[in-house]
């Protein structure tokens, strides 16, 4: 029976994953960080990563409650904003296939749920493709990243952000099969034990992620500019100086 030890754990790493959720955001606060458009699609996106898993957003109203809408917009959302700060931080060949595939994961996710409706299966199926596409680009940015001899201090902080998004939604994919494909029977007990460890998992790749993400964001802000440091032709930035 998990209670005791377990719940006082499963309520820390929980509270504190969700309040680093908002760190990114606030990091928009240094000027040198926002200052990259980058960094401020990456900051969008954190913020309603908190705010869509603050328990105070649980109020009564069921399926018509504040959370279920924020959870609507994060779920429809998520994707997108991933791959366009990936995007935005990718040279022009793949910046360019990054954007087609933007604008073609939103006009399957209009055309779907003007076909099904926003419901369970529509909403699985959204998460399951972003989950793919997040771990296909987030390799890709790691392995040109890799080939790269030189890199900038824009360049070495994103490796921070491929790396979180890959453990992250990583750790997501494996709580997406494990709730899809090991089913608990018909044992009640057993069906909530499993719930619990599957958000335990989730909240633990959720705290590991942010926390990455934040030293990424911090590693630039704190460095100085080198002698080469510079801006991409497309602008990674919002100044070049």
């Amino acid at each position: 029976m998990k209670t005791g030890i377990y719940s006082v754990l499963f309520s820390v790493i929980s509270n504190i994953a969700i309040g680093f959720c908002f760190v990114p955001f606030l990091l928009l606060g240094w000027k040198k960080i926002r200052q990259v458009h980058t960094f401020w699609i990456l900051g969008v996106y954190w913020l309603l990563s908190g705010l869509v898993n603050l328990p105070m957003l649980q109020t009564p109203g069921g399926y018509h409650g504040l959370i279920s809408h924020l959870s609507r917009l994060y779920t429809m959302a998520e994707t997108p904003l991933v791959l366009l700060v990936f995007a935005s931080a990718s040279p022009r060949g793949l910046k360019r296939q990054l954007w087609l595939v933007v604008v073609l994961f939103i006009l399957g996710e209009a055309a779907l749920i003007g076909w099904n409706g926003y419901n369970l299966l529509s909403s699985e199926l959204i998460l399951g493709l972003g989950l793919l596409l997040i771990l296909v680009y987030s390799i890709v940015g790691l392995v040109s990243y890799l080939k790269l001899i030189e890199h900038t201090s824009f360049e070495n902080s994103m490796v921070f952000i491929y790396a979180a998004d890959l453990f992250a939604y990583g750790s997501g994919l494996i709580i997406y099969i494990f709730a899809h494909y090991h089913p608990s029977g018909n044992n009640p007990s057993e069906s909530g034990n499993n719930d619990t460890d599957s958000f335990l998992l989730y909240y633990i790749s959720l705290l590991l992620s942010a926390l990455v993400t934040c030293t990424g964001l911090w590693s630039y802000g704190i460095r100085k500019a080198g002698k080469r440091e510079f801006i991409p032709a497309g602008g990674y930035s919002s100044s070049s100086s």
